[in-house]
């Protein structure tokens, strides 16, 4: 029973975090729509989607030591129920400012669903299926964020502007419903169920936990350029390779049907292939990513070519991610996963949140997509060297 449940798990968490994606990164078509209605600045509408990204910087490592404590099931499902009913609370709202402090409230509940699923994946399943269960999981972002564009795009010209607000909150409450209902909190060992800690006393062992840092800085370099990707790719292919925003679209759509795919088949082959030692994948993850950044504009006007090669640039730069966090729990102490898993997605929030203007302010110092790209790529190529020569040491030690 415990064998088919476990699977069950992984579709709850995946739908859970597809209803929870919904709403923020439905924030993206929803910018848009504020921008005609309201005839705001596109400076004035990036606000929008950034104001809720800033929201989990205030809440993963509280939601993560709760989870820690108190398990997962209570923590995502009315998180995810807040959500649903802080997203209907934008209906009313008439003023910009209020407007974007409220989606800062938005993004506060959906640090319980960022943190959650992980650490639910991790405690029910054993390292053998720990990747392949986890990049599938992590399917629900690109998901949720592809089944909000369509969805609220219609909607929005269906009815009016409230009415995309009335859609997210119902998916979001119905992921927590559904959470509430299906989930079982796993049976817990004595040893960890004996451990009263402290939140200072956690944040302590994890700052003290070294074998980590390397995997953040991971975090840090791979998060930054797959948002600078998300965010610009587009007007890079409109100013670098003269191509319609039409066809930019269309190979940003590649990038992240890549990712998606990438997300489950690299943590698949960390399971069959990496089970012990999964950094060693992620190193070749970064590598390949660095040689398909430099050879973005060498190909970028063979346009067969491109078709291919943006699934692939996908498949590393976005499908990086389960990996990632599969190496983040296995480097943590079994008590403190959940603020651990918490702790890097914060670390790598920050970067969601200043990378994509960061890399503009680049490009307009630069006069130059490619060169601001460039330096990016050998961020990354660092951070793959520094993962290198710690897992390199680990292994002498060993």
């Amino acid at each position: 029973m415990n064998t088919y449940y476990r699977w069950l798990i992984v579709l709850v968490a995946t739908l859970s975090q597809t209803a929870a994606t919904f709403v923020t990164y439905g924030m993206g078509p929803i910018a848009t729509f504020y921008q005609i209605e309201w005839n705001l600045t596109s400076l004035q509408s990036g606000f929008i989607v950034s104001a809720v990204n800033i929201g989990p910087l205030f809440s993963m490592l509280v939601f993560g030591h709760l989870m820690d404590k108190r398990g997962e099931k209570q923590i995502i499902g009315w998180g995810s129920i807040l959500l649903g009913l802080s997203a209907l609370t934008l209906m009313m709202v008439n003023s910009y400012s209020v407007l974007l402090l409220l989606l800062v409230v938005v993004g506060i509940w959906y640090g319980s669903a960022q943190t959650g699923g992980s650490t639910a994946i991790v405690k029910w399943f054993p390292d053998k299926h720990r990747g392949l269960a986890m990049g599938i999981r992590q399917t629900g972002i690109p998901i949720g964020g592809a089944l909000a564009s369509v969805i609220l795009t219609y909607t929005y010209h269906q009815f009016e502007l409230s009415s995309v607000h009335l859609v997210q909150g119902i998916v979001a409450i119905a992921g927590g419903v559904l959470f509430l209902l299906a989930y079982q909190e796993p049976k817990r060992s004595k040893a960890i169920e004996s451990k009263a800690v402290s939140f200072t006393e956690k944040m302590t062992s994890i700052k003290n936990n070294k074998g980590l840092y390397p995997i953040y800085i991971v975090g840090i370099t791979m998060m930054s350029l797959q948002m600078i990707l998300i965010a610009h790719f587009m007007s890079y292919l409109h100013q670098e390779g003269s191509y319609s925003l039409t066809d930019a679209g269309m190979y940003l759509s590649l990038l992240l049907i890549g990712g998606m795919i990438g997300r489950v088949v690299i943590a698949w082959m960390s399971d069959q292939f990496f089970e012990h030692n999964r950094e060693k994948l992620l190193f070749v993850v970064m590598v390949f990513t660095v040689i398909f950044t430099a050879m973005l504009p060498f190909v970028m006007r063979m346009e067969m070519v491109m078709l291919l090669f943006c699934f692939f640039l996908g498949f590393v730069v976005i499908g990086w991610y389960s990996l990632f966090i599969a190496c983040v729990t296995e480097q943590s102490d079994p008590g403190y996963v959940g603020l651990t898993v918490s702790a890097a997605l914060t670390l790598n929030q920050i970067f969601i949140v200043i990378a994509p203007t960061l890399y503009g302010f680049m490009v307009n110092v630069l006069h130059s997509y490619q060169l601001a790209l460039n330096i990016v790529a050998i961020a990354v190529a660092l951070g793959a060297m520094n993962l290198y020569r710690a897992t390199k040491s680990n292994n002498k030690t060993i």
